[in-house]
């Protein structure tokens, strides 16, 4: 679905969602260099945290973003984003697959769209189409991933929490948690930090938390980080961050419900 951002803008900027640009410095004038009649696409199953952010025209797609994460790329309406993640421009996720595992891989024999159509209207004639599914499945990005400039994504392909993609790689396999990856294709160049770090870390889900839940924690030590954390959820000294979500047919419906109030 589609809606102009003059109708969006009132909803995006009482739940914190930022579409920055040229001309937009607070988050009353969210969009301002996209055009009041700017169409801004977004699925009904969209899920946005407070605080997110899309910088240089990305948010002409709204893609689920977690709270303080944000994007420099447009991304294809299935992508999902988890919390704390940067994405920065240049981003792409590959096209549609094709049945490379048959006897050829042209959609003709499956899709049955202008150039076949027209074919058969011409020729008065009507091929055999096969079953394939060639819609590719969504790109998950988890919590604290950081993907660099220019990196192109693989179909369906899920990037760990605390995963590091490096600048121009192509991911076509799953990226493991806190790993630093790059290259075509990209491969693990390192691990963030040592086993033991990353497990106190994934264990603590420190990202279910706010940035202000965790003040008292040093985030240049990520061993001290990760045990305080445990420490403090484990105390019961902090509660999850659990703020209301966005969604698309939330959307819809707040923009239906102020036009059948003005008519």
């Amino acid at each position: 679905m589609h809606l102009r951002l003059s109708e969006l803008r009132p909803h995006l900027v009482s739940s914190r969602i930022f579409l920055m640009g040229p001309g937009a410095k607070t988050i009353e004038t969210t969009g301002a260099s996209y055009g009041e009649d700017s169409l801004i696409k977004f699925t009904p199953d969209l899920r946005l945290e407070p605080y997110a952010t899309y910088w240089a025209g990305s948010g002409r797609h709204l893609v689920g973003l977690g709270s303080f994460s944000y994007t420099h790329s447009r991304l294809p309406l299935s992508t999902q984003v988890g919390r704390y993640s940067s994405i920065a421009k240049g981003v792409k996720v590959m096209g549609a697959m094709h049945p490379h595992e048959w006897a050829s891989t042209s959609p003709v024999f499956y899709n049955r769209r202008l150039m076949m159509e027209t074919f058969e209207r011409d020729r008065g004639e009507t091929p055999a189409y096969r079953e394939f599914d060639y819609a590719p499945d969504p790109v998950v990005v988890g919590n604290d991933v950081w993907i660099g400039e220019d990196v192109k994504l693989g179909h369906g392909v899920h990037i760990g929490d605390g995963a590091v993609v490096a600048s121009n790689s192509v991911v076509t396999r799953d990226v493991p948690p806190y790993a630093v990856v790059g290259g075509v294709p990209a491969k693990i160049i390192r691990q963030r930090f040592d086993e033991g770090t990353v497990n106190e870390l994934r264990r603590s889900a420190w990202w279910d938390y706010s940035p202000t839940a965790l003040n008292q924690l040093d985030v240049r030590d990520p061993g001290e980080f990760a045990r305080g954390a445990i420490g403090l959820i484990e105390a019961g000294a902090i509660e999850p961050y659990r703020p209301a979500v966005l969604t698309g047919r939330d959307l819809a419906a707040a923009v239906a419900g102020v036009g059948s109030n003005t008519a």
